[in-house]
């Protein structure tokens, strides 16, 4: 019948599931028709399209030499705000096209490189740093207590992945508490202070008292020896200077501007936080004993060892390099 009035097989679709209220299955058998394409026209329908207007194809663009000089010299002139998306919209293609552009002409989308770019004097400095701590065989290195601050937000510091089997899917242990700590530490080739955590940012006055605490620490690694003291450009190291020369009588050597990377201790805290990733804490008493408890293991007798065995190679590529940045 519906053959003899030429009617198509997407109108008695409509007349079946609309008006017999049939379900996919039956229609299916009905119409002769696969049930994944049932399927897809309930699909359609339940979205408001007509299914018996046919989809318009969208002709792809063909990519010209023009275009993809354009992309790239949008992608130059500013290569942090010009994502996929962002360069899709502005040229008119597709966001995969302009994928196949960039891989076809050499690019691949990986992490921006932090690089500090010193001034002359900056970069004179870091030298002068360097060629001081390597006097005398470097023995200024292994005299010399290398201090600085951490911060470590509870939520943040996780691991994201784990191995796992195919069947598991294990689960990070919940947060119970949105914490963030602040810790102080100095180190030795002889040793190292205890860890010092506080919950507020570093001032003056809180950096004095931390002086005060660890003081005799430092004093009783280096009984029958003289110690120097290294710390960085923080502001309350800035505003202390004079009180630690004159008042706690340290042997006071300043890191030179923007130079993490001429202080040993940060390679301590990288170890310490991935320590830290391993306890997975969920609170703040849990988060504190992992700082302690690891702090203490790393810092044990010949643990420091490693972090200054390379000082010396590292200070001498700083000077060879000009005073330019290094990797940690």
């Amino acid at each position: 019948m519906c053959e003899r009035y030429d009617i198509d097989d997407k109108t008695r679709f409509l007349v079946l599931y609309f008006d017999a209220q049939m379900g996919n299955q039956e229609i299916s058998k009905i119409l002769n028709r696969n049930e994944a394409t049932i399927r897809f026209w309930v699909k359609r329908i339940k979205k408001g399209e007509d299914i018996r207007n046919k989809k318009r194809v969208r002709r792809k663009k063909l990519i010209t030499e023009e275009t993809e000089n354009k992309v790239i010299q949008m992608l130059r002139e500013n290569p942090e705000a010009s994502s996929t998306t962002k360069l899709a919209a502005r040229i008119g293609i597709s966001r995969n096209s302009i994928t196949k552009i960039l891989v076809k002409k050499g690019y691949k989308y990986k992490a921006i490189e932090n690089t500090i770019e010193y001034s002359e004097e900056e970069r004179m400095a870091r030298m002068d740093f360097c060629k001081k701590m390597l006097c005398d065989e470097g023995k200024l290195i292994y005299r010399t207590f290398f201090s600085d601050e951490m911060g470590i937000d509870l939520n943040k510091n996780h691991k994201h992945k784990v191995w796992q089997t195919s069947n598991e899917k294990i689960r990070r242990k919940s947060v119970i508490e949105n914490v963030k700590l602040n810790c102080w530490g100095a180190i030795s080739a002889h040793g190292a202070t205890s860890l010092d955590i506080y919950e507020n940012g570093m001032n003056g006055e809180r950096y004095k008292q931390v002086i005060k605490r660890r003081k005799a620490e430092m004093e009783q690694l280096y009984v029958d020896e003289d110690f120097y003291f290294v710390q960085d450009n923080h502001p309350a190291h800035k505003v202390s200077e004079e009180w630690i020369v004159k008042e706690q009588g340290l042997r006071l050597i300043k890191l030179p501007k923007r130079s993490p990377d001429l202080n040993i201790i940060e390679n301590l805290w990288g170890a310490l936080k991935e320590r830290i990733k391993c306890d997975a804490p969920s609170n703040e008493k849990e988060l504190r004993a992992s700082l302690l408890n690891n702090w203490e293991v790393l810092t044990k007798g010949n643990r420091l060892e490693p972090f200054f065995e390379g000082l010396h190679r590292r200070y001498l590529e700083c000077i060879s390099k000009g005073g330019l940045k290094l990797p940690y």
